[in-house]
């Protein structure tokens, strides 16, 4: 591509934001229309966005507009914080009705801006005809990366750029929002996305940068840091405590629940015996969520409900701790909304606690089982680092870790490749299935993308 038919053109060798610098950009630049950039995680994707945004004066980075006071708006799914003005401060807030009183609806946060043409024909194009009314943190994470997009566009920037936007959202959804890209495109906005799984580029794409090590590098070049290297095996670090005896992981029958005042789900039977590696599937909203929030006992709505889980019925004298303690789960909410004072390392300790044990001191030897399941999933790096000055997809894989440590006799993941590069989706794979089949753990794992599945899962239950 030209360099004059570049909107932004990179004019120094290195961008930098913060500690991390970006090599081999001179010479490059963003064309009018779609352009991806893509890379594994840590190749600096996110690091591009901010220097777009908000590091064009700083740094010692040389960029040419080409127009003066062109602005851009770079959007994450972190952003809901600032998003809604009110501070949600546990990801299974919503489930508490006495909790949520001041929570705005989405019609409070958008207010008349939902009458303009914008609005109608976005929310429209990404199906939330039936969001307005709802409290912010009653909606699916696929229906809150669908609003956040349409917010940074009411502000009419020149440039958007898109943090990995497809993650969450169901086929549909995704089809949804390339269609609504290429719509806006067309309309004259410039859209940046951020990717780090390339088969996600939509056909709309009018240009590619790859980034690898923090590099600008050529369509030739390989990407060493995204591979995984042949059908290594991995070894586990030791598992704190035995699985307890059970037959009956999970079951339900008659299953109903909802919240913000409409059923989400009712008539559910399901059985999850133990051993059994399941796929929870469905549509962005059909309750896979919530249904999960009452497997792992967050859900009030769980106790008037026929619900066993490790064998004792729901409401017969069992503690929420037994029940949390056999269980690791990760969600995409929890990731949002977690808060830790402790260093990498100490997050990964408390995993592999008794939730009621979690705050007297750690020993060498749990420190050292942490550090091992830190370099089990290649992020030993990470241990003395502080939670919140890690990227997203560094927070996925430490609260992988965290539910991993236990090696417990439930394993529930939702979502958990969200943010991961292929190299680390498949790195993860294989470490569940090392677990289930060494510990016989059971499993229910919820995504949207099948070919992400372990190749443990062999049934399917599916939410309508």
């Amino acid at each position: 591509m030209r360099q004059n038919d570049y909107i932004i053109e990179f004019l120094s060798p290195d961008l930098c934001f913060g500690p991390v610098r970006l090599t081999g950009a001179q010479g490059l630049g963003i064309p009018a229309g779609i352009t991806t950039v893509t890379g594994p995680n840590g190749s600096g994707k996110t690091t591009l966005g901010y220097v777009l945004e908000r590091g064009r004066f700083g740094f010692g980075n040389r960029l040419r507009f080409a127009r003066e006071g062109m602005s851009v708006r770079m959007l994450a799914f972190t952003d809901i914080h600032s998003f809604t003005g009110v501070d949600v401060l546990r990801y299974d807030q919503r489930l508490e009705s006495s909790e949520n009183e001041y929570v705005p609806t989405v019609a409070d946060i958008f207010g008349k801006a939902m009458d303009s043409e914008l609005w109608r024909d976005m929310s429209a194009r990404l199906s939330l005809a039936g969001a307005a009314e709802k409290r912010i943190n009653y909606l699916s994470s696929g229906e809150l990366r669908k609003l956040l997009i349409i917010n940074a566009l009411l502000a009419a920037p020149d440039i958007l750029v898109l943090d990995n936007p497809f993650i969450g959202l169901d086929a549909p959804s995704r089809g949804e929002l390339k269609d609504a890209l290429a719509a806006l495109r067309d309309r004259g906005l410039n859209v940046v996305l951020l990717l780090c799984d390339p088969d996600e580029t939509p056909e709309c794409t009018d240009a590619v940068l790859r980034l690898d090590g923090c590099r600008f590098v050529g369509e030739d070049e390989d990407a060493e840091s995204s591979r995984l290297t042949g059908d290594s095996d991995v070894t586990l670090p030791d598992a704190p405590d035995d699985i307890p005896p059970h037959e009956m992981a999970f079951s339900i029958r008659g299953g109903h629940a909802g919240y913000g005042g409409r059923d989400i789900f009712k008539g559910l039977d399901w059985e999850v015996r133990r051993g059994e590696r399941w796929m929870l599937t469905g549509p962005n909203g059909s309750g896979k969520s919530l249904l999960l929030s009452m497997v792992c006992g967050d859900n009030p709505q769980a106790y008037a409900n026929d619900i066993v889980i490790f064998d004792h019925k729901r409401g017969s004298g069992e503690s929420i701790w037994d029940i949390k303690n056999n269980i690791g789960y990760v969600c995409p909410e929890m990731q949002l909304y977690f808060r830790s004072k402790l260093p990498v390392r100490g997050i990964v300790v408390e995993g592999m606690r008794p939730v009621l044990e979690r705050y007297r001191p750690h020993t060498p030897t749990e420190t050292a089982i942490a550090e091992a399941w830190l370099e089990c999933l290649g992020i030993g790096a990470l241990a003395g680092r502080d939670f919140s000055t890690l990227s997203s997809s560094e927070q996925r894989m430490v609260l992988l870790a965290r539910a991993f440590a236990r090696q417990p006799a439930l394993l529930v993941l939702d979502e958990p490749f969200q943010g991961l590069d292929p190299y680390n989706k498949e790195l993860v794979r294989r470490v569940i299935d090392r677990m289930v089949s060494s510990r016989g753990s059971s499993l229910i794992f919820v995504t949207h993308y099948p070919e992400e599945l372990p190749s443990c899962v062999d049934r399917t239950k599916k939410m309508c």
